[in-house]
């Protein structure tokens, strides 16, 4: 990726929103291979009450996605996330990396 010199995440959503998400069809493909190798599942959001929703947060200082986020990684006994949202070091039920 250091050729489309992205540093953050942002970076990378501004390059998808110029180029479209094909645009680097082989990266992709080693990312998702990587995944596999990691044995990284992927799940759906959790289906969570609106309640919920609003007391994460409330608690948490999260926007309505990060908090659905969290929410759902709890349900399925998730316990790290990896992103560059540093929002989600306040979840105390998850562990953030890098």
């Amino acid at each position: 990726m250091n050729k489309y010199s992205i540093k953050r995440a942002y970076d990378l959503r501004k390059l998808i929103r110029s180029k479209g998400i094909f645009f680097a069809k082989e990266s992709l493909d080693k990312f998702v291979s990587l995944l596999r190798e990691l044995y990284v599942r992927v799940v759906g959001d959790n289906e969570v009450q609106p309640s919920q929703i609003v007391n994460t947060m409330d608690n948490y200082r999260l926007a309505p996605r990060d908090a659905i986020i969290a929410l759902t990684c709890k349900h399925y006994g998730i316990n790290t996330i990896l992103t560059f949202d540093e929002d989600f070091k306040r979840i105390p039920w998850l562990k953030v990396m890098p």
